[in-house]
């Protein structure tokens, strides 16, 4: 799986993984501190409320180990079981504002962190086997992947575009045709949500920054989904560009036999 040690064995997965030990390490760090503060507490309310507080803790402590073991099994390319799998996809959500806040603490860049989460959501989907038919695959792009120049409206309608071949979308269309896939230009997140809602695809492989991508993400549960980072040589939001061999891969393996 040539695609799956490329998308985790990359700066932001060792990253998010230094952020998930120091998470670690504070939480080990607060829990010995209540334990202390338990041997001097002298009424019913405040053991109560100190014991509570370490069983909250003890709890958080394993969800971020058992997440810790499994981005280790991912880096390593290992069958990551189903239980440890749900674990780790719960607490990523729910820990996500804090995670960033600590990221930021420690003056790290918020697209290395984003890119981390999409590394580690792309791996689990990768390490899943599919046999969708074509139709049942959405590809989703912003509309900054044409170029800025470009008289022809394609946002409503791909079909617009006059192939030139000057951005990516004349080779998005030729997947299309090749695979059968559903291919959209959105202007948006709140497009691609109802795009999703009203196609229902079996898998989607979104196209976008990082900051887009990881609330696609947060939003998109039941689907599996593939994150591609777009590329941005003239800045964000403007003539962008996707790797193309990294969307065919995806799509082979959604519909690989």
């Amino acid at each position: 799986m040539e695609m799956n040690k490329e998308i985790v064995k990359d700066t932001s997965t060792k990253l998010f993984a230094y952020l998930l030990v120091i998470m670690l390490t504070m939480v080990l760090g607060v829990w010995v501190a209540l334990f202390w503060l338990s041997l001097r507490s002298t009424t019913i309310l405040y053991q109560f409320i100190v014991f509570s507080s370490m069983i909250l803790l003890l709890g958080v402590g394993v969800a971020i180990g058992i997440t810790i073991f499994a981005v280790m099994l991912l880096w390593y390319n290992k069958k990551v079981p189903s239980i440890i799998k749900n674990i780790m996809m719960i607490f990523i959500d729910a820990s996500h504002p804090f995670i960033m806040v600590l990221g930021k603490a420690l003056k790290y860049d918020k697209d290395t962190i984003r890119r981390g989460y999409t590394s580690l959501n792309n791996q689990l989907v990768l390490s899943n086997k599919y046999h969708l038919k074509g139709e049942e695959i959405l590809i989703l792009t912003p509309h900054c992947i044409q170029k800025s120049f470009c008289p022809h409206k394609i946002t409503n309608d791909t079909n617009n575009c006059k192939r030139c071949g000057l951005c990516n979308v004349d080779q998005l269309l030729e997947f299309r045709e090749q695979y059968g896939v559903e291919f959209r230009i959105v202007t948006g997140g709140t497009l691609a949500r109802k795009l999703i809602m009203d196609l229902k695809p079996k898998a989607v492989i979104a196209i976008a920054c990082e900051r887009d991508l990881l609330s696609g993400l947060m939003d998109v549960k039941t689907i599996p989904l593939l994150a591609i980072v777009n590329k941005r040589p003239e800045g964000p939001c403007v003539n962008t560009e996707v790797d193309l061999l990294e969307v065919e891969k995806a799509i082979i393996h959604f519909i690989e036999e």
